[in-house]
C-alpha cells in the first residue's frame, strides 16, 4: 500500500505543524520540576506550598509538584528556587520527534510488505556495515530506544526486543500505537528499532515509550525513561527527538546515564540551523546529523559545533508498525546507525568508558568537509565507518 499526499492533507499537516511548534516552545502546564537537597522533607514542602507530588524519580531526587491555585508554573518555580531546601526548580519543557517539530517535516512513505532495501539499502554500504558485522554483531549489549514505542509483532523484529516500559502509561506495554491527534509519528520508534536490529543484529533492544502518536513528550517523560533504561542494563541509549530548550531534569538524567557507563546518541534536528538542539547539544552526547548518499548535508539537517558525526538519513527503509516496511527521512534515522555502531564496539570491548567509545567513533569517521564547503567544521568528524570503528584498537583510558 502506498500513501498519497493530497493538497488538503498537506495543508492540514502544515496547520498542525504550526501548532506543534508553538507548543514545543511553551511550558508544560500543571506542575513544576524540583530537585531537593539531601535530607529535605517533601511532605513539609507540599504542606507549605499547598501542592502535591505527581511524579518522583528517586535516583535523581526529582519531583514534579502540582502548581498551586492562583500561581503560574513560572511563578511557582521562581518561588521554589528561593527555598533553602531546593537545589533547583524549573518548568517542564516539551520534546518532539524532529520529523514533526522542525520547519522541514517529513512523513513515512512507500509503506508496504516488501522488505526490499531494508536488507540491502545503499546506506549500509555508506557506513561500511557488512565488514563491521564480520567482527561484531552486538551480542550481549542492551540498547534502549526512547521513542514512540515498539511493534512487538513485526516478523523482522522477533527475538530482538527485551522487556520495555511505557512512561506515558505504566499500566500498558510500550506499544507503538495511535494515541495522539494526527498520529503521524506512529511507527517512528519501530523504524528506529529496525535500523538498530539490522546494524547490530545480536544486540537486545529495550523499547522505552516517551513519545505519543504525534511524536510528543516532555523532559520529565524522558528523564524517567533514561532512569528506567539505565537501571535495566542499557549500555546505549538512542534518542531521536529533541527541543530547542534545555532542561535541568534532562541534564541530570543524562549525567546519571553517562556516569553509569552508558553512551547516549541523539539526533541533531531537522531545522537546517546551527542552533542548539537538546539533548544532542548536551555534554558527552553523540550528536548525529544527516547526509545524503553522496555525503552532502541533507537540506533539512542541523549543523554546528555540537555535531559529533554524520550518517545517511534520507529515504531510509526500515520496519514499520503495520508489520511491513516504509521509507522515512530525517536526522532521527541517521542516529540509529551510530547507536548500532556503539553496540558493536561495546560487544567487543564491554569495559570501555563512554569517552573511549566516543573517541573510537570519531577517530574512525571520515571528514565530509570537501563535500560541504559551506559547512566546514560544522559536521563533526564526518561520516562514520562502522568497520574501522569496530576493528580499531581501543584508546587508553
Amino acid at each position: 500500500m502506498r500513501f498519497r499526499m493530497t493538497l488538503t492533507w498537506m495543508l492540514a499537516g502544515m496547520i498542525f505543524m504550526a501548532a506543534r511548534i508553538a507548543q514545543a516552545d511553551g511550558v508544560v502546564p500543571g506542575y513544576v520540576l524540583v530537585q531537593l537537597k539531601a535530607g529535605a522533607d517533601i511532605e513539609s514542602l507540599e504542606s507549605e506550598y499547598d501542592t502535591t507530588t505527581e511524579e518522583h524519580v528517586e535516583d535523581l531526587s526529582l519531583y514534579s509538584l502540582t502548581t498551586p491555585s492562583g500561581s503560574t508554573e513560572a511563578e511557582f518555580a521562581q518561588q521554589l528556587n528561593k527555598d533553602s531546601r531546593v537545589v533547583w526548580a524549573q518548568t517542564d519543557t516539551y520534546v518532539a520527534s524532529p520529523e514533526f517539530s522542525g520547519t522541514a517535516f517529513h512523513f513515512a512513505f512507500d509503506a508496504g510488505p516488501d522488505p526490499g532495501a531494508y536488507v540491502n539499502q545503499t546506506a549500509y554500504q555508506q557506513v561500511n556495515l557488512a565488514q563491521a558485522l564480520k567482527s561484531s554483531t552486538g551480542s550481549g549489549i542492551v540498547v534502549a530506544v526512547l521513542d514512540t514505542g515498539a511493534t512487538f509483532s513485526h516478523p523482522a523484529l522477533q527475538g530482538h526486543y527485551v522487556g520495555g516500559y511505557n512512561v506515558l502509561n505504566p499500566f500498558l506495554p510500550p506499544d507503538d500505537v495511535a494515541d495522539g491527534v494526527t498520529n503521524e509519528a506512529v511507527g517512528h520508534g519501530t523504524m528506529i528499532a529496525g535500523i538498530i536490529a539490522r546494524g547490530a543484529p545480536k544486540a537486545q533492544i529495550l523499547p522505552v515509550r516517551v513519545l505519543n502518536g504525534d511524536g510528543f513528550g516532555t523532559a520529565l517523560d524522558v528523564a524517567i525513561g533514561i532512569d528506567y533504561a539505565v537501571t535495566h542494563g542499557a549500555r546505549v541509549l538512542n534518542m531521536s527527538f529533541g527541543s530547542s530548550q534545555n532542561s535541568r531534569a534532562l541534564e541530570e538524567a543524562l549525567s546519571e546515564a553517562i556516569d553509569a557507563g552508558a553512551v547516549v546518541v541523539a539526533s541533531a534536528g531537522n531545522d537546517n540551523t546551527s542552533k542548539n538542539h537538546y539533548p544532542a547539544a548536551s555534554p558527552d552526547v553523540l550528536a548525529v546529523t544527516s547526509v545524503e548518499s553522496n555525503n552532502v548535508k541533507s537540506s533539512y539537517a542541523n549543523f554546528g559545533a555540537y555535531v559529533t558525526v554524520v550518517a545517511p538519513g534520507s529515504g531510509i527503509r526500515s520496519t514499520y508498525y503495520t508489520g511491513g516496511y516504509a521509507n522515512w527521512s530525517g536526522t532521527s534515522f541517521a542516529t540509529p546507525f551510530i547507536t548500532a555502531e556503539v553496540a558493536l564496539i561495546f560487544s567487543r570491548h564491554p569495559k570501555l568508558t563512554t569517552s573511549q567509545i566516543e573517541e573510537m567513533v570519531c577517530a574512525t569517521a571520515h571528514s565530509v568537509d570537501n563535500f560541504n564547503p559551506r559547512y566546514q567544521e560544522q559536521l563533526g568528524d564526518g561520516i562514520i565507518d562502522m568497520a574501522a570503528a569496530v576493528k580499531c584498537a581501543p584508546p587508553s583510558n
